[in-house]
């Protein structure tokens, strides 16, 4: 099997690119359906967060899914051009693809070196591939590897102890704004996940007030609880702050001196049409809004609007990479640990597939001797139809021993122990000269996936 991959991330693309390709939701499962139906033989898994679109494909050698494939499947799926999609995909394979995918696991490969959201997140993309059948005994393998080895190098690293994170950031803008908060009243829209850390953040800066508003109150409400805002549950607007409805969105924008919006809406819930009828009721305050959704939630036209001060995901991102020259130690590390790991984890993908050939060949060549054997053994019966059992038994032992003598050479060439054998060139050459591709080699193959499945 081959493994293939496709990836899309703030390294390679702007927030406008990387928010028409990200797939959450029902959408997720319907990439991957669709990856299957179109390439029913393949395994797949997608991943998709704020910065990143990523797919992911076992497949036997020599068939679909190619690059420009997969180039044309996530453009068809996300409805732009594949030029938009071409122009910003890395493509890898094999021991490179499953480095990346370590690479990003481990938070190597994140904005943020070490952030800790993206194991959460690589290990839901493959759960719900799972869900969805879409996951082989290769793509099973591999993943199940880069979260295991994700959670080893984070523990033996620290790669992700005393990190600069977004919040942080996010905090060092709304400084060079704002000279105190103990008057201001921050407003934060959505419950996800980075919604919760980059609140953390803020909510150090000790505001007057901190509502939490989401379209599901009851998500709000449990992160409110769990990070002990006043008046969390059941407040009605009065207090430190604590919870809102929805619906109050307007009069939260008037009230807000900073927003913090992380949702998982498709179209921006700020416009500009929404929020310029604010700004006479807000008497030219000035307002420092962070948008770290991807999709982004607020439209950037409402930057341009006056006294509105508009960051994105992109313009923290900058600030970031500053301070990544500064881990170079951990990193350096976190890199040599993932390069073993990778090692090990392709000499176990290719025993697979040097196990699943040998068995395909030697059954092959088995089947070849048999069908010899029993020609012979008519020929000898000159038509008496009454078969020598003896010679029979005979012929056997000496075609199983042809055929062992006759593979001693080639499977010691394809000995998986071996670190200077070019595995994939030999296991290669046989498939095509033997025809393995074709009937017991895909049996086997199944047989093998549907055992390491269940």
């Amino acid at each position: 099997m081959r493994i293939v991959m496709l990836s899309i991330s703030h390294r390679t693309a702007s927030v406008d690119l990387r928010e028409r390709i990200a797939i959450a939701g029902e959408r997720l499962d319907q990439a991957i359906q669709s990856l299957r139906h179109k390439y029913p033989h393949c395994e797949a898994v997608v991943l998709s967060t704020c910065n990143r679109t990523e797919l992911y494909i076992a497949r036997p050698l020599h068939e679909a899914p190619t690059y420009e494939q997969l180039d044309e499947f996530l453009a068809d799926f996300c409805g732009i051009e594949s030029k938009h999609v071409t122009s910003a995909a890395v493509h890898r394979e094999q021991d490179q693809a499953v480095t990346h995918l370590f690479r990003v696991a481990t938070g190597l490969e994140s904005m943020v070196i070490g952030e800790p959201q993206i194991l959460g997140q690589v290990k839901q993309a493959y759960e719900i591939s799972q869900r969805s059948s879409a996951v082989g005994p290769v793509l099973h393998r591999v993943f199940q590897q880069a979260i295991s080895v994700a959670k080893q190098v984070r523990s033996e690293s620290g790669i992700g102890e005393g990190r600069v994170s977004i919040g942080s950031v996010a905090v060092d803008f709304a400084s060079q704004i704002f000279e105190r908060f103990d008057d201001k009243v921050m407003v934060a829209i959505g419950a996800g996940e980075m919604a919760k850390v980059t609140l953390k953040h803020l909510q150090a800066l000790k505001p007057a007030k901190l509502w939490l508003t989401n379209r599901t109150r009851q998500r709000a409400e449990e992160l409110a609880a769990t990070m002990n805002l006043q008046g969390a549950v059941g407040s009605t607007g009065s207090g430190g702050g604590g919870v809102r409805s929805f619906e109050d969105l307007d009069e939260l924008l008037v009230e807000a001196d900073i927003v913090l919006t992380s949702t998982g809406a498709t179209q921006p819930i700020i416009t500009e049409e929404r929020f310029r009828p604010l700004i006479r009721r807000r008497r030219s305050r000035p307002i420092f809004m962070v948008d770290i959704a991807v999709p982004r939630d607020i439209d950037p036209a409402v930057g341009n609007l006056s006294n509105v001060y508009l960051y994105n995901i992109d313009d923290l991102q900058r600030v970031v990479l500053k301070t990544h020259e500064n881990r170079s130690a951990q990193v350096e590390q976190c890199e040599k640990m993932v390069f073993e790991a990778v090692r090990t984890c392709m000499a176990t993908v290719q025993h697979r597939d040097v196990g699943l050939l040998i068995r395909a060949l030697r059954d092959k060549l088995h089947s070849y001797a048999k069908d010899e054997r029993q020609r012979s053994i008519k020929k000898r019966s000159n038509g008496s139809g009454e078969i020598d059992t003896e010679l029979e038994k005979l012929l056997e032992e000496h075609d199983h021993r042809l055929v062992n003598k006759i593979l001693h050479l080639p499977l010691q060439q394809l000995d998986p122990k071996n670190p200077d054998a070019p595995l994939g060139f030999f296991a290669a050459a046989l498939k095509r000269l033997f025809a393995l591709e074709e009937g017991t080699a895909a049996a086997n193959e199944k047989e093998t996936g549907d055992d390491a499945a269940k």
